[in-house]
């Protein structure tokens, strides 16, 4: 089937067009994914943002670093260390003991969660587990969310490896973003570590990975006759930015201009009854700090002094100078009467769980990730005739090889 979306019917909806390609072409599909991996490594773990309109699901962000596993289910972090084993045993199959280097959010006590359920989840898949950051000199013990205890241990080094003390670790999982850069403590070690080091936010930036991700929706596009842009966002970047003073402001407002034209003419060609707008973000960092939404150019013009604060500073102290500008999908997710935003988990590339982000403050074009958000944890795992689950997590299979490829450099021959 040719995919231009033909008036065959009177609303187009991604969901069953996809759901029916998963099952229709299973075989094909689980084919296409081997291919590619043959070349590329997969990646540790990941989670991806997806926002869905009814007329298109896309991944919105991808983080190498996700936190958040305290909101899976149990059975979902069961999926979690089976994925984690399979990776071990491929890929480190002598591997006994992991070291988890994390953020320093200490108060955050639902960050410790995750780092206890990430732990948990290591453990399960056989590993000894110990936790440290880079900011300690001494042994800590913090107490999570629900209470659980748990201690960190300063690093060393001891030639070209990572220590703990006697506890020298075969591996290192980082769930830190390293925005402010690689401490210097890492420098050439010899133990492997993932994400790869040089894929923090230091380096890494959002407009690199949709760029891997339109060469994974083409190539996915050609091979099963889809219309690309059904599965990815329009986007483009500026540097150069002063926010201060507002330098580089023009580039940002012809660019959004573009896009917003750009996502008028796909609009029109599928009849799509919605007002184009984009997101302006940072084109680095997490946490949905620095977000603007925007449906008219001269929004950009006329930004604040706090929107301008905002955009300007990212984590860490790091000023921002470069943004993404890219095209804003509406959700009609809901739950609870507010809106809402799928956020699948990853791990060994594969998806084990989905949580959903909720946010009372915005309506359907907003930032989810933003002042009013909580989360709800989807059942769908529970549900394996729903559609909702098995295309969510397909898109966030893309998006997982998009950035494994963007880590890992690769080029395709395509």
């Amino acid at each position: 089937m040719n995919m231009t979306i033909e008036k065959q019917q009177e609303k187009f909806e991604i969901k069953p067009f996809l759901h029916n390609i998963l099952i229709s072409r299973k075989d094909d599909i689980e084919a296409w994914f081997d291919e590619k991996y043959g070349s590329t490594p997969k990646l540790f773990y990941s989670s991806v943002d997806v926002r869905h309109s009814g007329y298109k699901l896309a991944p919105v962000d991808t983080n190498l670093f996700p936190a958040g596993f305290n909101l899976l289910t149990e059975h979902q972090r069961q999926n979690a260390s089976d994925q984690a084993t399979l990776y071990f045993k491929k890929n480190f199959p002598a591997a006994k003991k992991l070291l988890l280097i994390t953020e320093s959010h200490t108060r955050n006590k639902y960050y410790l969660q995750n780092v206890y359920s990430i732990k948990n989840i290591m453990e399960n898949a056989g590993m000894e587990v110990r936790l440290s950051r880079f900011d300690i000199t001494t042994d800590e013990e913090h107490e999570t969310a629900e209470g659980q205890k748990i201690i960190y241990n300063p690093l060393s080094r001891n030639g070209d490896k990572l220590i703990l003390g006697d506890f020298t670790p075969d591996i290192i999982l980082v769930n830190n973003d390293m925005t402010g850069g690689i401490p210097e403590i890492l420098n050439n070690i010899k133990q492997p570590a993932f994400p790869p080091l040089d894929m923090g936010w230091h380096r890494r930036r959002k407009t690199g990975h949709f760029e891997s991700y339109g060469i994974v929706a083409r190539d996915f596009g050609r091979k099963f006759e889809i219309d690309p842009w059904l599965i990815s966002t329009l986007f483009t970047r500026c540097g150069n930015i002063n926010f201060r003073t507002k330098e580089g402001l023009e580039c940002v407002t012809y660019n959004a201009s573009e896009i917003l034209k750009k996502i008028k003419i796909k609009y029109d060609q599928y009849e799509i009854d919605e007002e184009p707008y984009i997101f302006v973000k940072a084109n680095s960092g997490t946490y949905g700090m620095g977000i603007m939404v925007v449906k008219d150019p001269a929004e950009i013009e006329e930004i604040n002094k706090k929107e301008r604060h905002s955009l300007s500073n990212i984590k860490e102290g790091v000023e921002n100078s470069e943004v993404i500008i890219q095209e804003g999908i509406p959700t009609i997710d809901t739950l609870n009467g507010f809106t809402a935003e799928p956020l699948m988990y990853l791990v060994n590339s594969a998806p084990v769980g989905c949580t959903y982000r909720i946010n009372s403050n915005q309506d359907k074009f907003g930032n989810l990730n933003s002042k009013g958000m909580t989360f709800q944890n989807s059942e769908c795992e529970e549900k394996q005739s729903a559609i909702d689950c098995p295309v969510q997590g397909f898109i966030a299979r893309l998006a997982s090889l998009a950035a494994a490829r963007e880590c890992y450099e690769i080029n395709w021959d395509i």
